[in-house]
């Protein structure tokens, strides 16, 4: 099964152990005997020869190169000790072993397309190589939050305060853009990476699928698989051949009918990468990203569903819910998501149409669409 992982961070200005441009150096492998990179180069692989690809893009006029840039944020972003000021945000994106090298690419191009490329950043594809023989290839992409506006500027001014109204905005620092903060934000890139995701293993003819909701929000009566400590990490890893044979084929039927219920639901025909880079672009940059079909992690099951198939009204509430996942507990995993699977696929029968079923948070919102006569 193709496994899902977005993680993001914030490099803070004075906060992290060589700062942003130490993080740049990381991920390019470049200067890996620099004191300050040597820790980061240590893994219980052996070796750190998986640099893929590497790029950079949207650079001010004074920037050289990247290396130059986030010296220089470093060095001028705004902040001290009480209150250090943001200099870069990091993202880790999982990119599916399924598929081929190339195809690996395309992905990562078009998750940059998408969410980074406005923004001065820079980005690397890595694909370590486990004791196994297991590849793990990832992106990571790190961007500064002060987009170019084209004025020229010294590095200095650059990343200086900005401008007031009755201000000169050349004489000022560029205005940072806040697109990335808060919660519903992540949530979107999450949702809008597992859309490009599953559209590429399509493309590619796998009958593979990823899902970006936790388990808690999809129902499944199986425990994450969780460790923050190394002993923990040998029990987690212990596990991991029972999953792959018992759990992991079933949830890999539930994402792909779920994907192909997603593809009707919004309409989504046409799966080319220029028709996906469009279509998630547009969600993700417009309103549709941070509307009601965004959740947090263990909302799903706490919140009120209602789900209308052709003639059918069937209303779940929060202690319905409740029940059913109670209901789980002593069941092999294999049936109840056999099951689950069942459901899923009646739901998705009518893929394509966009119209067959329905699925909606119960909120204020759905109340008020409810009061007025509108049926979900």
């Amino acid at each position: 099964m193709a496994l899902y992982h977005v993680h993001s961070a914030v490099i803070k200005k004075g906060a992290s152990v060589g700062g942003a441009s130490g993080f740049a150096c990381y991920i390019a492998r470049d200067h890996p005997d620099n004191a300050t990179q040597f820790a980061r180069y240590l893994d219980p692989w052996g070796g750190r020869e998986d640099l893929v690809a590497k790029g950079e893009g949207a650079l001010p006029s004074w920037a050289k190169d990247a290396h130059q840039f986030w010296l220089m944020a470093d060095r001028y972003e705004r902040g001290g000790p009480v209150r250090p000021g943001t200099v870069a945000r990091t993202f880790e994106i999982a990119l599916p072993r399924e598929l081929s090298p190339t195809e690996r690419e395309e992905l990562a191009a078009d998750l940059r397309a998408v969410f980074f490329d406005q923004y001065p950043h820079s980005w690397a594809l890595h694909n370590p190589i486990d004791p196994d023989g297991g590849e793990h290839p990832h992106l990571h992409v790190m961007l500064s939050e002060r987009r170019d506006d084209g004025l020229p500027r010294t590095p200095k001014t650059y990343f200086a305060r900005t401008a007031t109204r009755t201000q000169d905005k050349a004489t000022h620092g560029v205005r940072k853009d806040r697109s990335f903060h808060g919660l519903e934000r992540l949530l979107a890139l999450r949702a809008g990476t597992c859309t490009l995701i599953n559209a590429s293993l399509e493309r590619a003819s796998l009958d593979v699928a990823v899902t970006h909701e936790s388990l808690q929000t999809q129902m499944s009566p199986r425990a994450p698989a969780v460790y923050t400590r190394k002993a923990d990490k040998v029990k987690v890893e212990a596990l991991r051949s029972l999953l792959q044979r018992e759990d992991y084929p079933h949830e890999n039927r539930i994402n792909v009918a779920m994907w192909r219920f997603q593809k009707g639901q919004e309409g989504i025909e046409d799966i080319s990468r220029e028709a996906m880079v469009t279509h998630v672009h547009d969600r993700f940059w417009g309103t549709a990203a941070l509307g009601v079909t965004q959740t947090t992690r263990g909302q799903g099951m706490e919140e009120f569903c209602t789900v209308q198939e052709p003639g059918i009204f069937h209303n779940l509430t929060k202690e319905e819910h409740a029940a059913a996942v109670r209901d789980m507990d002593g069941q092999d995993v294999a049936a109840t998501l056999a099951a689950l699977l069942a459901q899923v696929e009646a739901w998705g029968q009518d893929e394509g149409q966009g119209h067959g079923t329905r699925v909606r948070l119960w909120g204020k919102e759905a109340e008020q669409d409810r009061q007025q006569g509108l049926s979900w």
